[in-house]
């Protein structure tokens, strides 16, 4: 008998999952929680080890098992349901229940009464929000983010599901046990944020160009980030998060007149009515109305946007002509372009210099 496979809830419904294993960044082993879930896993595992822990157990056999077939196989004391892959010596098991494959000795396994096979297996294979496309930049800081996901692992967890990739679902992850519920993929960026300054790159996206030849970049990690940034920000913003006074040096969400979104600007200066602010991810300066500046608490919904280092990284183009700014502008677009270094630093403190290699 095959196994039916596991009927997801709606979309629109609240999910609980539990953490069962992190395979990488950007893949868990997850299992539902609720009452046809989680509850009657734990109902059908105690009946299995009375069963297997039982003098009927003791007289059950693998010798008739063959690969393919469900079985049961005993997993740190525990009875667990598996399917048999591979009849060596040890044995192949895929234990469905917590999503792995495992090597045991055939004599730890027994066949699997009928009963215990009505209930789907309960683990899947889902995608932390937002983790697939940082996590090839990431590779050098995974184990420190791995270390912080060993926090929340065997915990239940509010699931949100934002999408689905190659049939797995995509979810945004919430520890809702303390006094404030934490944001998985906030939690996991924002402890080593620090190490994401920008640096300068080889190949770069071209963001905002002055007259004076200074072109402000990031580079493809940058915009993944500042995107992420943005977009956490302009779902959040509402009219209460207005400030109550204005500091010069203060990071605040300013909305841009030419698009209408918000944006990370720090305030250079102000008066009763506007503010000359910079947009610390693109390199502007630009005069807004005070009217357009908001700000965002220091909870854990919103430190992304406070912790991540400005992501803008400031060169000179080499043989700068301002005459054919608007040429090079629209040549750029929002597009990945390589980026030579042609002097790495003019002067002291000063940006260096380098060409953008098109087709």
């Amino acid at each position: 008998m095959t196994l039916q496979p596991l009927e997801f809830p709606s979309s629109d419904e609240d999910w609980s999952v539990l953490v069962v294993r992190v395979e990488s960044l950007s893949r868990i082993v997850v299992r539902l929680v609720g009452e046809q879930y989680s509850d009657e896993l734990d109902i059908l595992e105690a009946n299995m080890q009375e069963l297997y822990t039982g003098p009927l157990g003791a007289t059950m056999s693998s010798e008739w098992l063959r690969e393919g077939d469900c079985c049961a196989v005993e997993h740190d004391g525990n009875w667990k349901r598996a399917i048999l892959l591979l009849r060596n010596s040890p044995a192949t098991v895929f234990v469905g229940d917590l999503g792995c494959e495992l090597q045991v000795e055939l004599s730890r396994t027994r066949p699997l009464p009928v009963r215990f096979q009505q209930l789907p297996f309960q683990a899947f294979t889902a995608e932390p929000y937002c983790l697939r496309d940082l996590a090839p930049f990431l590779s050098s800081l995974e184990a420190r983010m791995f270390e912080r996901w060993s926090v929340f692992r065997h915990n239940v967890l509010a699931a949100d599901v934002v999408a689905r990739c190659d049939g797995r679902p995509v979810l945004k992850l919430f520890d809702t046990t303390g006094e404030e519920d934490l944001c998985m993929h906030v939690e996991l960026l924002c402890c080593v944020l620090g190490e994401l300054s920008p640096r300068l790159p080889s190949s770069c996206v071209p963001k905002f160009l002055n007259r004076d030849g200074l072109l402000f970049v990031h580079s493809p990690l940058s915009a993944l980030l500042v995107q992420l940034v943005e977009d956490e920000m302009n779902q959040q913003l509402n009219e209460n998060l207005r400030p109550q006074r204005y500091q010069i040096g203060t990071l605040y969400c300013v909305r841009y007149a030419r698009d209408a979104r918000f944006y990370r600007a720090r305030l250079v200066q102000h008066g009763d009515n506007h503010a000359l602010v910079c947009f610390i991810d693109y390199g502007n300066f630009e005069t807004v109305s005070i009217e357009d500046m908001y700000t965002l608490s220091p909870d854990n919904a919103h430190r992304l946007w406070q912790l991540l280092p400005a992501q803008a990284f400031c060169v000179r183009l080499h043989g700068w002509n301002p005459d054919r700014a608007d040429e090079l502008a629209e040549l750029c677009g929002d597009r990945v372009l390589p980026l030579q270094v042609v002097e790495p630093q003019v002067e002291s403190g000063g940006a260096p210099v380098a060409r953008l290699l098109f087709d």
